[in-house]
Parts: structure tokens; C-alpha cells; sequence
């Protein structure tokens, strides 16, 4: 239990809810968050440095976790650390809360956890009590990042609900990843939090993600590439993840599957930010493949789109057709993909009535 001690100035997390609650409050039914506001917003959104970080993010995201190391700031911050946790009072906890609320913190990360765990007399038990209350009780969004990295180097069950409701926020999805997985069993947690995220956060957590099931498996196919950052980050990772080339060898398909593969091999084709059609070495058969079932299931008006785009894809000019030949790519297999397309283009779709449809089949 935490000693009160006499402590005159005001407590930094007093006054707003927790980052916890905030989120806990903005949950619709569904498992996703209503709004990305934080508690914190009108002191960190507001600066002008951090709305240039925002900006220069790009698609780089928010990066790993303790990146840049600052070997000074980390040595301050463990040493009050090591204070806290042999000594849990007011005064301790404020002062550790001051340090970890620095925008210049979250660099300290990596090292700060390296040394921690060295040092003589630390109370592991104490700091463990200390990082559940950073994560539960954090107002500011850097104290629970800190906590949620602390919580990584414990692998309790304890706080699997508080670490999975902290990182259906896109703050801290990377550093609940973390902590995610250092439990028993993470690949199930990992997988529903996933689906309650759609930006960097589905991204990180996909990087991360074992396809030990069947299920998983699946809804990397169907949805799981799909990401409001592009779905080119994430086609190529959920092709061999997913086996995309295994579901598409099977006689008949589901409409989501021949949806969500014609998203991949589009994105893929699209090429950027990650891996592109040149990299996925599954690339010729899986186009076969997808072509097959396209043209059983009579190219329906959601479909048309990627049969155009591998049809683009097919008819780029010979000098780089060449380079794909030496690659493994078939000049037979090439020609009878172009007929397929144009077979498929001669089909009615079912539904629509979009330019690019009419397009097709002209």
C-alpha cells in the first residue's frame, strides 16, 4: 500500500479521469473506440513541436519502442525509479510522474528498462505495483506508456484486461502489444485487439501476430490487410501469413476471400509502401488462381477492379516483363492471364454500373 506522506504542491493526475477510464467510457459496442481523445490532449496536442513530430511521422508511425536513448535522462529517471519502488509514498510517486510526463521520457525507455532489473536493491514487486497504477491511473499519455513498458517485463495474466483496453488507442497499441506479448498465449489477445483497431496500431499488432489458427488465417485474407494508413503496408505481410496461395487452391471460395485476395494483389500491384508484386514470390500462381475463381463467379461489379489492375499489371512494357522472366515468371502463364482477363471482361457483372465497369468489358 502506497504511504501518504505530506506533499504541498497538487498532484499531476489529480482533477481529470485516467487515460483508462477515458478510453473505457469511449467504447462503443462493437469493441472500438468512439473518439481518440485523451485526457492529456490540451497539454501535448497544443505544442507546437509535437504537431511537427505528428507531421513528420508520415508513415513511419510512432516508431519502436525506446529508439533513441538518452543516457543521461535514463540514469535520473531509473535512479527514481529504484527510490519509488523501495519506498512507495505520495512524494516518490509525484516525483517520478514529473519525470515520466517529459515529452523527452519516452527515449528513456529502452536503456531505463535495461538497467533496472541490475540494480541492487530494487523491489520488483513494489515497481510491479507501481507500473499497474501508471497504466490504470495515468492522466498523462507518456506515464502510461512508461507503465504499460514496465508491465512488458512482467508475464501476469493480471493485467492482460487493463493492457488490452489501453491499446485499443493507437497511443499506446505499440507498447500493449508489448506487454501483450510477453503472457502465455498472446496470439488470441493479439488477434482481437487487432480487429478493434484500423491504423498503425492494426499494422503493429499484424507485424506481430502468429496465424496459429484457422481463423486467423483467415481474417488476415479477408480484412485483416485492410488499414486506414494503405492497404499496401500490410498485402504483403497477410499474403504469406494468411497463405494465400493455399486458399485460393481450393475448388470454390467464399465471395469474402475472393474480395479480400483481389484487395491484396491490388494493393501489391499498386506497389508501396512495403512490399510490392515483384517481391511476392507466390505472385504468378496466386494471380492463376484468383483469375479462376474471378471468372467462375462471373466477375461481379466489386471485383472488376483488381481484374483491371492485374491486367495493367500484365501488360507493363517488355523491358520489365523481361526482368520477370528471369525471376521465375512464365511468358505462357503471362498470356494466358491476359486471356482470362479479357474473358472475365466480356461478362456482365451482377451488380453496379461504375465507369471502371463499363470499361472492363468495353
Amino acid at each position: 500500500m502506497l504511504r501518504n506522506t505530506a506533499v504541498a504542491p497538487l498532484y499531476p493526475w489529480a482533477g481529470k479521469p485516467s487515460v483508462y477510464d477515458m478510453i473505457v467510457l469511449r467504447t462503443g459496442q462493437d469493441g472500438k473506440l468512439k473518439s481518440q481523445a485523451l485526457p492529456d490532449d490540451d497539454e501535448y496536442v497544443d505544442k507546437p513541436e509535437r504537431k511537427e513530430a505528428l507531421r513528420q511521422q508520415g508513415l513511419e508511425g510512432i516508431g519502436s519502442i525506446g529508439v533513441f536513448e538518452d543516457e543521461g535522462s535514463a540514469k535520473e529517471l531509473t535512479s527514481l525509479l529504484l527510490r519509488l519502488s523501495r519506498d512507495r509514498n505520495v512524494r516518490n510517486r509525484r516525483t517520478a510522474y514529473l519525470a515520466l510526463m517529459r515529452e523527452e521520457s519516452l527515449d528513456t525507455i529502452s536503456p531505463a528498462l535495461q538497467a533496472l532489473h541490475k540494480l541492487p536493491g530494487l523491489n520488483a514487486g513494489n515497481l510491479y505495483e507501481e507500473a499497474l497504477w501508471m497504466a490504470r491511473h495515468g492522466v498523462h499519455r507518456n506515464v502510461v506508456k512508461f507503465g504499460l513498458a514496465l508491465l512488458s517485463q512482467y508475464g501476469s495474466d493480471r493485467h492482460r484486461e487493463l493492457t488490452f483496453t489501453l491499446g485499443k488507442h493507437e497511443e499506446f497499441t505499440l507498447y500493449a502489444a508489448s506487454a501483450l506479448m510477453s503472457m502465455e498465449n498472446p496470439s488470441k489477445s493479439l488477434f482481437e485487439l487487432a480487429r478493434c483497431v484500423d491504423g498503425w496500431g492494426r499494422i503493429y499488432l499484424v507485424e506481430r501476430l502468429d496465424p496459429e489458427t484457422q481463423e486467423i488465417r483467415d481474417w488476415l485474407l479477408r480484412d485483416g490487410f485492410r488499414n486506414r494508413i494503405g492497404d499496401g503496408v500490410l498485402a504483403y505481410t497477410c499474403a504469406l501469413k494468411g497463405d494465400l496461395e493455399e486458399a485460393l487452391s481450393s475448388d470454390t471460395i467464399d465471395p469474402a476471400l475472393l474480395e479480400g485476395a483481389g484487395g491484396i494483389l491490388s494493393a501489391l500491384i499498386a506497389g508501396g509502401p512495403a512490399e510490392d508484386i515483384d517481391d511476392y514470390e507466390q505472385a504468378m500462381p496466386v494471380i492463376g488462381e484468383y483469375l479462376r475463381h474471378a471468372q467462375r463467379m462471373c466477375a461481379v461489379a466489386a471485383h472488376t477492379k483488381p481484374i483491371l489492375a492485374i491486367e495493367g499489371f500484365l501488360r507493363q512494357d517488355e523491358r520489365t516483363w523481361e526482368r520477370r522472366y528471369r525471376n521465375g515468371w512464365m511468358p505462357e502463364a503471362r498470356e494466358a492471364y491476359l486471356a482470362l482477363c479479357r474473358s472475365i471482361g466480356s461478362v456482365e457483372p451482377s451488380a453496379g454500373g461504375a465507369e471502371d465497369e463499363r470499361r472492363f468489358r468495353t
